[in-house]
């Protein structure tokens, strides 16, 4: 693969990216404006496209290479162009395809395509604190925590910012926490879907009051994105067993 100079300097600076790239997380990713920035390109970021960034990403797939430059994302959206799943032959937006090509990214050894490839050392398999898997955290009873591909894809277009509050968790290693609540839950005896449009994106907190159907919602409270709208019927549901559990009282 014989790449021009531009198309091989943008690939040198994505390599350089990667120890602080996590796949899923758009936040440790770059925006179309940093790249041109930090390349010294005349011009706009809209540019970019034309300016090695469209011939590298036909090169690499071409070449059978992982689409390394599907870390180049919109600041509005949170994702690439459009133009970079079609290249791939994948829906616009597929965010559980670009999931996996970017882990694919982060595994793939890049030395023999760019002196900027980091040293890869075997990679360690990570533990949690108590040194088991779980999938329940214990308050006062058991609360389930669900990470769904669709949760994960609600979770990642709020770019993990809670819908109530606007807050996220950062993480020690410069990620970002939120948790996916059904708002009509799944399971007897409430029985509710498991689609986008009954799944909030919360932070832990907020969380918790929405299980225990502890405050109400109101629709033009809710932050909202132009890709995930939540149903009517579902906020409904939340507020219906909220007024039961308080006439209870």
């Amino acid at each position: 693969m014989k790449l021009t100079q531009s198309n091989q300097s943008i690939l040198d600076y994505l390599v350089a990216l990667l120890p602080s790239v996590r796949s899923g997380h758009p936040e440790t990713y770059k925006t179309y404006g940093d790249v041109h920035r930090d390349l010294g390109l005349p011009g706009i970021p809209h540019e970019l496209e034309h300016q090695g960034l469209g011939g590298l990403a036909t090169q690499l797939h071409e070449a059978g290479l992982p689409g390394i430059t599907g870390l180049i994302i919109r600041r509005d959206t949170l994702s690439p162009g459009g133009g970079f799943f079609r290249l791939y032959n994948q829906v616009v937006d597929d965010f559980n395809w670009w999931e996996e090509e970017i882990a694919r990214v982060i595994a793939f050894d890049w030395s023999p395509y760019s002196k900027a490839a980091p040293r890869r050392d075997p990679p360690k398999t990570p533990v949690a604190a108590d040194g088991k898997k779980t999938e329940r955290v214990e308050t006062t009873s058991y609360r389930i925590l669900r990470d769904t591909p669709l949760a994960r894809k609600i979770k990642f277009s709020h770019n993990y910012e809670c819908q109530i509050c606007g807050e996220t968790i950062h993480l020690a290693d410069g990620s970002r926490y939120a948790e996916a609540h059904h708002l009509q839950p799944l399971g007897a005896p409430h029985h509710g879907p498991d689609i986008a449009e009954n799944i909030i994106c919360l932070c832990p907190n907020h969380h918790a009051l929405l299980d225990y159907f502890a405050i109400p919602l109101a629709l033009n409270h809710i932050r909202t994105k132009e890709h995930h709208a939540l149903g009517v019927a579902y906020i409904d549901y939340h507020n219906c067993q909220h007024a039961t559990k308080k006439r209870a009282l």
